[in-house]
């Protein structure tokens, strides 16, 4: 599926912060999908698209115009593997001001129910027999 996404200059760019559960929750599934997610997060009709390096949220009835986007997740920059993840959140609608307060506690529960219906399978471990010296 092509889908192309407008996007001019932001009306608001700001550093933020994603809890490090979130960040690995992204940024696991993206890397086992290996190709861009659709998270529909319908309590606020909004599609999220996941990418690698970024999330660009779409409002489901216009999905040529993106309302923000999260951009330049910093992982690096943290001293501890459970401290925050800083990014940057570009705003180019008015509605994805709006959506600012509510988006990220509604993005956390739309990735767990995705993360539900596709879980990482466990590694069975195997041990390889050595035969014994004599």
């Amino acid at each position: 599926m092509k889908l192309t996404v407008e996007y001019g200059p932001p009306i608001l760019s700001e550093v933020n912060r994603m809890p490090a559960a979130t960040y690995r929750s992204f940024h696991g599934l993206v890397h086992r999908a290996d190709s861009p997610l659709f998270l529909p997060i319908r309590s606020l009709q909004v599609l999220a698209i996941l990418e690698y390096h970024e999330i660009t949220f779409i409002h489901q009835d216009n999905k040529q115009r993106a309302l923000l986007r999260w951009i330049h997740f910093r992982p690096q920059d943290r001293l501890d593997l459970q401290a925050p993840v800083q990014f940057e959140g570009h705003y180019y609608h008015p509605q994805g001001l709006e959506l600012k307060v509510r988006l990220p506690a509604e993005f956390e529960r739309a990735l767990a129910q995705l993360e539900e219906k596709n879980p990482v399978r466990p590694l069975t471990p195997y041990v390889s027999p050595f035969p014994l010296k004599k």
